[in-house]
This record gives structure tokens, C-alpha cells and sequence, in this order.
């Protein structure tokens, strides 16, 4: 049965790629299973094989039709019902919003701490009339982020509405169904968690047994994730198993039948299924727990395989978009693989050995969606999860079960458990920041091809396929070898490139520029951008803030395969040109740190550079007359003078650097009277590419400096639709008016020059992002 199943779900896969993609090679690998079949005479398995593309290529028609259709803007004032469980996070609210025609993404945000009252009574079904204005999401930017625009479109979202906290008022309570009140049932349960428990152990519980990870600490959160063992932080098969044994052996020992038994513990299931927020690994969970129990009770034999592959082709029948949820994948890939070994891993004697053989395959077979997604891998991970795999499973997970019973059932003794797991969770804190500090404890990866990526499956199947036929233990050695040569291939490919590359990052009203010369001879940045955060009541405090260095720079850096910076340069003290270099200095590696020669420096400055030295990091105070050389990259500081003392903008470090065979100046925020004491010093300023000091404030790029260094590109780093009105007109015209091509953040997202040796060429992120959209096949 798993075979003809296998082959369905192979099917179904390709389609819905072809389908997304549009790729004529997708449609090559389609013919592959057909031609396998069609030789081997298998017409049962052909026409389960032709079925299955018919209905995937429907379902996908319908959903790329009719869907993902343009949907029309929603008015100002929408009436429908709350569809999803509110978030509350810190001041603010969103949840989606189904009207007549369409679903919206709904965002408040509290003014006062009273508005919190308001949100805290909508819950889903509430029936409400709201005010305020819809826009689109907005599309990335800058190439390896999360995809927010995207993840909404895979919800049948294309707006979001923001309105007036206090039209929250005008609701009503609707008349809930079961899902629903099991849904609405979760909304509670975590919030008492939330009133009931600290903050060190409130995430954790709600993340092991409701599958909320919204409370979870994002240092810690991260922390998982560098180590590899985030899954186990995901309600998964074990969660199932565990509650499917307990209650139908609990039924049985009350005298109930096993039939009734079996179809009560298929509906537990399916209710803590909705209670746990239906994830794709929460889904695929519960599935393979019903059809387990039917198997049961229909006293049918089938292998392990067939409930897994069978909930695959159920879940990408209902919705293709989960093939692109991460959850989905590294669920579905792990579990195929524990599955496939199972033989071998019973096969060991001793416990210890079933674990390092389950732990090693399963990060094996997980490690392109790693890649693919975070651009980074721990080599500790197998071992990690060595510890933390029966730590969280047989200690953790249980005592959060008892904290929140008895929390329930005898609140005067939920301090004795709490206490315990509170001591534990610090402890696991504290070996997890000792593992951080740990050599090598994450590699980074350049972002892999498509043509790496499918290497990387190929090669990890013939392993795992030559590592169960025991006369092809030649083979299984050559592609052990195989996936070494492929691994460090692709881990030291930055060392042998030989093209470098200057990304202009968008990072909104802000400045951030990364230079990666060839050959992994250098990586810098010029300044790290900064969204100011202003001074909030605690209360309107959210869990994660958003950050440049966090959410914009980190992963860009990983997904270029920067493993270390050379030089972090900090222009100036302005927080929109260094406050994301907090974030940077605490979890990357930076060999120096150059900043101006200044003897006075701001409270931001200050702090990031004592955290800099607090990591080891060098300290180089620069000035006019500083220079250094790599082969044939010159580095040449222009500004500020020895010990300036002023203003910050004045005292911009002005750089002027050849690099891929033509020059370049980075002008920071210098102003007028800066560029007029540059030009006076230095004979020659003329240089093929302009950074435009200051966003394109008319403070900054005189005609006299436009003039003198006669750039042939003027590349504008600024935000959006910013409150200062940069880049102000008259800066354009005199840009224009020298017949001067302007590249902008704001409209071209991030920019890019990617050079070799006597050649380069510019492009643009927003470029690149409508050619895909226009002809996938180019992607």
C-alpha cells in the first residue's frame, strides 16, 4: 500500500511545484516516476499516479485562480467576524478578520493601558464593525528575510487593516462552534499561563503543551535555534502519542470498549489538535493519530509508512501552500527518515547508541531545509540533542503538565513545581549560554542554489538508501565521501569566489552597506541602521522589537556567507546609522571596530563600543590620512580630523576606497562645510560612485562636492516615505542636472554591485523580485 501511496505523494509534490514555479524541469522529473512505472508495467500504480495529477492540478488551479486573485481594497469601515485567536503583544492586537468577500489581517495598537481591556475581551466569532485604513504588506526588500508578505498569501490574505483601538468596542459575541470554542479554549488556557506562572517558565509551558511560542524569550528562542534543537520547543508525534496511549489505556481500565474507547481517543486528538493551534507538525500529528486508531479499529494491517504518507497527500490536497511551510517540511522529512531506519536503529542494543543513530540521521536529513532557511548549522547539534531530547521529554515536558494541572486542581502547591521547573529551565539556560560560547558553534552557509540543494537530497538518499542494502557498502562509503566533498564545498565556497560584491542594505531612514571583497579577502560594513525605539510604559513593551541588526543585517550576513567581519565602521553616532550594531556585536564575530577620532563620544557610541571591547573586539580610532590595502583594494579615510570635537554629523568618517575596479566615496552623514573642507585638502576626489551624504538632505551634496567627485552612480540611502521629506528635491536636480544615475533604497530596495576583475555590473533587489514574479522560469 506505502508503495503505490509513495509514488501519489511524489507526484503530488512535483505538481504542485510545477504548478508554483512554472519550472519545464520540474515537469522532466514528473516523467521520471511515469517512465519507472510505464517499463515496469505498473497500470495500478499509473493511474493512481494520473489521478493524483489531476486533482493536485485542480486543487492548485483554484488556488492560484480564485485565491490568490486580486482581492479588492477593503472600505474604511469593515464589518465580519474575528476568524482567528487574537495575539496580544505588549500594545498591540491582530488577528484575521473574515468579511463578506475576503479575509483581512486586523492590527491595533493601544494609546492608553485602558484600550488593553477592550482587547483582551475579543475572542474569535466576536462579530464586530471596525474603522481604518487597509494597506497591502509590504513586500521584502532585501533578499533572505522572512517573507511576510507571502506568509499572508498563503492564508488567502492580501490586506492588512489597521484601525481605531476603541472601534474594538463595537462587537459582539457570536455563537461559537465546537472547533471554535476549542480554539477560543486555547485563547484562555494560555493567558492563564500567562496570569498563573513567571516569566522564565510561562513560554516554555506554553509552547510544550499549546503550542504558543509567542511568550517564549527571544534570546533563548534563538539560542534553540543556533543549537538545532528549536523542533523540540514544537508540539509533534510524541505529544500525540503520548496523549493517544494515555487515554485510550485510561478508558480501558474504566471498562470501556476498545472500539468506543478508540473513536473517544480519536476525538481527544483531534480537540487537542485545535487546542495546540493546528500547525502543519501539529496537523500532521493528529492525522497520523486518527488514521492509526481507524487502522485499529478496522482491524486492518498496514506498515508504519502508509498512515504518513497517506497524511502528506491529505494535508497538500486540502492546502499545497504547506509544502512551503518550514513546519510541514522538517516534520514530514524527519519522520520519513526515523521511519525508513527503523530496522537499523532497533538493531542497536544499547540505549545510547538508538539515540545517536536517530539524533545523526534525523539532522542529516533536515540539513538543506536548515541551509535553505537559516543559513547556518551547529556541529554540536547531534550531541545537544543527545542531552536535550530526553531532558525535555521525560523531565520538562512532564513537570509542565503536573505545574498546570495542579495550578488548576491545588493552587497552593503549584509553588513547589514551579519552583523546581523554574530552577531547571535556568539551568538549561545557563548550559545552553556555556554551549554558545563554544568554538565553531554555528557555521554559516552561503545561500545554496537550487542545483546545491537538490545535490544535497540526492546525495543524502543514496546514503540512507546504500546504508540498508548491506552488499552496497562501497557505494554507501562513496557517498559518505560524496556529502563531505559537498558540505565543505559549500562551507568554504566564500574562500575560492571570485566575485565580490557591495549591497547599499535597506534598512529604512538609515545607512548600511556591506563590502565582500573576493576570495573572502575582507568583509566590512559601514554602519548598521537603527529604528529608534522611544521610551514606552512597561506595559506597552512587546516581547520581540523589531531591530535592523536582528531582523535585517544578521540574516542578510548569513545568507551571503559572511562567517566574521574585518571591519565594522561606525560613520558616525546617530542611532538610524549604529543602532543596529548592538545586535551585531552580540552574535557575530567582529575582528575591529573603526570609528572617528573623536574625544567625545554620545551614549549610544559609548555603549557599543564597550560592548565591543567587553567581546575582544579591536578598537580603531581613525582619522584623515588612514588608509589600508588589500591587493587591490584601497582604503583611503578622508574625514574627520585627529580629536574632532563638534557636531556628529560634521565629523562623519568620509571614505573614499577603489574597489572592483573603480572608486567609490562613503560620505556618512558629512554636511556642506565637511565636503568643502575634503575638496580643499584633496587634489583628487573624482570617483565613479557616490554614497549621497545625510539620506539626500539638503544639508549634504553641495554642487561644488557633486562636481569634484563627478560619480556616474549616486546611490540614496533613505527611507520610505520618511517624516523628513529626503531625498529633498533640489538634491535630485543637482544629481540630474550633472546627468548622474540615481539608485535609491526607498524604491530599489537593497542594491547591489557585484564585480570581478575588470568587470561589474549594478542591480537592484526590486528588480530582481518583479523579473521573478513576471517569469518565474528565471527565478
Amino acid at each position: 500500500m506505502s508503495i503505490y501511496l509513495a509514488y501519489v505523494c511524489i507526484v503530488q509534490l512535483i505538481t504542485i511545484v510545477f504548478f508554483k514555479e512554472y519550472h519545464l524541469l520540474v515537469l522532466l522529473f514528473l516523467m521520471i516516476p511515469f517512465s519507472i512505472l510505464l517499463i515496469n508495467k505498473k497500470w495500478i500504480h499509473i493511474t493512481y499516479c494520473l489521478v493524483s495529477v489531476l486533482v493536485t492540478s485542480l486543487v492548485c488551479l483554484y488556488q492560484n485562480q480564485v485565491i490568490n486573485a486580486p482581492k479588492p481594497k477593503p472600505a474604511h469601515l469593515i464589518q465580519g467576524e474575528i476568524h482567528t485567536t487574537p495575539i496580544i503583544d505588549g500594545n498591540k492586537i491582530s488577528f484575521t478578520f473574515k468579511l463578506k468577500e475576503q479575509k483581512v489581517m486586523v492590527v491595533a495598537y493601544a494609546n492608553k493601558q485602558s484600550d488593553l481591556s477592550i482587547f483582551q475581551r475579543r475572542t474569535i466569532d466576536d462579530f464586530c464593525r471596525l474603522k481604518g485604513e487597509a494597506s497591502q504588506p509590504v513586500a521584502n526588500t532585501n533578499p533572505y528575510l522572512f517573507n511576510y508578505q507571502e506568509y499572508l498569501m498563503n492564508q488567502d490574505i492580501q490586506w492588512i487593516q489597521t484601525i481605531e483601538p476603541k472601534s474594538l468596542n463595537d462587537c459582539v459575541q457570536g455563537k461559537m462552534s465546537f472547533i471554535q470554542k476549542l480554539i477560543s479554549g486555547r485563547q484562555h488556557v494560555t493567558r492563564y499561563v500567562e496570569s498563573k506562572f513567571n516569566e522564565n517558565i510561562e513560554g516554555v509551558i506554553n509552547a510544550l503543551l499549546f503550542g504558543d511560542r509567542t511568550k517564549m524569550s527571544p534570546h533563548v528562542e534563538s539560542q534553540y535555534q543556533i543549537v538545532g534543537i528549536v523542533h523540540l520547543l514544537a508540539i509533534s508525534g510524541s505529544h500525540i502519542s503520548l496523549l493517544s496511549l494515555v487515554t485510550y489505556f485510561i478508558l480501558i481500565r474504566f471498562g470501556i470498549t476498545k472500539e468506543s474507547s478508540l473513536i473517544v481517543t480519536i476525538l481527544t486528538i483531534i480537540s487537542y489538535g485545535f487546542l495546540a493551534g493546528a500547525s502543519a507538525s501539529v496537523i500532521r500529528a493528529v492525522i497520523i493519530g486518527v488514521i492509526v486508531c481507524i487502522i485499529r479499529l478496522l482491524k486492518i494491517k498496514l506498515d508504519l509508512m502508509t498512515p504518513l504518507i497517506l497524511s502528506c497527500i491529505l494535508m497538500l490536497t486540502v492546502n499545497p501552500s504547506y509544502i512551503y511551510d518550514i513546519g510541514f517540511q522538517f516534520s514530514f522529512v524527519t519522520s520519513f527518515i526515523i521511519l525508513l531506519t527503523t530496522k537499523r536503529i532497533l538493531s542497536y542494543q544499547s540505549w545510547y547508541a538508538k539515540a545517536l543513530f536517530t539524533s545523526s540521521t534525523t539532522q542529516l536529513s533536515s540539513l538543506p531545509i536548515l541551509l535553505v532557511n537559516f543559513h547556518e548549522f551547529s556541529p554540536y547539534s547531534i550531541f545537544i540533542n543527545l542531552i536535550y531530547i530526553p531532558f525535555i521529554t521525560f523531565i520538562i515536558l512532564p513537570l509542565c503538565i503536573l505545574c498546570f494541572i495542579v495550578s488548576c486542581i491545588l493552587p497552593g502547591l503549584s509553588w513547589i513545581l514551579e519552583g523546581l521547573l523554574t530552577f531547571l529551565i535556568e539551568c538549561s539556560n545557563i548550559f545552553l549560554d556555556l554551549c554558545m560560547q563554544l568554538p565553531f558553534v554555528k557555521l554559516v552557509f552561503i545561500h545554496p542554489s537550487k542545483t546545491i540543494v537538490l545535490l544535497y537530497f540526492i546525495i543524502i538518499f543514496a546514503i540512507f538508501y546504500f546504508m540498508e542494502e548491506k552488499n552496497d557498502q562501497i557505494k554507501f562509503k562513496i557517498s559518505l565521501y560524496g556529502f563531505f566533498i559537498l558540505i565543505c564545498s559549500h562551507y568554504f565556497f566564500p574562500n575560492v569566489n571570485p566575485v565580490g560584491k557591495i549591497v547599499f542594505i535597506d534598512v529604512g531612514q538609515g545607512d548600511c552597506t556591506l563590502i565582500k571583497l573576493p576570495y573572502n579577502k575582507g568583509n566590512y560594513i559601514i554602519d548598521t541602521g537603527g529604528v529608534v525605539q522611544f521610551n514606552q510604559e512597561k506595559w506597552m513593551k512587546r516581547k520581540k522589537v523589531f531591530s535592523t541588526g536582528t531582523d535585517i543585517l544578521l540574516p542578510i550576513l548569513k545568507g551571503e556567507g559572511v562567517s566574521n567581519i574585518d571591519k565594522l565602521i561606525f560613520t558616525h553616532g546617530d542611532y538610524d546609522h549604529i543602532g543596529g550594531a548592538y545586535e551585531v556585536l552580540q552574535l557575530f564575530p567582529v575582528e575591529n571596530l573603526v570609528i572617528g577620532d573623536k574625544l567625545n563620544f554620545g551614549k549610544v557610541e559609548q555603549e557599543r563600543i564597550d560592548l565591543a571591547i567587553k567581546k575582544g573586539t579591536n578598537i580603531q580610532k581613525v582619522s584623515e590620512g588612514f588608509s589600508w590595502k588589500v591587493e587591490d583594494f584601497n582604503f583611503q579615510v578622508l574625514s574627520p580630523i585627529k580629536g574632532y570635537v563638534g557636531e556628529e554629523n560634521h565629523g562623519s568618517i568620509v571614505m573614499k576606497a577603489k574597489i572592483g575596479d573603480i572608486v567609490w566615496m562613503f560620505t556618512g552623514d558629512v554636511d556642506e562645510s565637511g565636503e568643502k573642507n575634503i575638496i580643499s585638502k584633496y587634489e583628487n576626489v573624482r570617483s565613479d560612485v557616490l554614497k549621497v551624504g545625510h539620506h539626500g538632505s539638503d544639508t549634504s551634496t553641495s554642487d561644488a562636492f557633486v562636481r569634484a567627485v563627478a560619480p556616474k552612480f549616486a546611490i540614496i540611502s533613505v527611507g520610505a516615505n520618511n517624516r523628513y521629506g529626503h531625498p529633498k528635491k533640489e538634491v535630485i536636480d543637482r544629481l540630474e542636472k550633472e546627468h548622474i544615475i540615481i539608485l535609491r533604497t526607498d524604491r530599489d530596495g537593497a542594491i547591489f554591485y557585484e564585480f570581478k576583475k575588470g568587470q561589474g555590473t549594478f542591480s537592484t533587489f526590486k528588480a530582481y523580485r518583479k523579473s521573478r514574479d513576471k517569469n518565474p522560469k528565471e527565478k
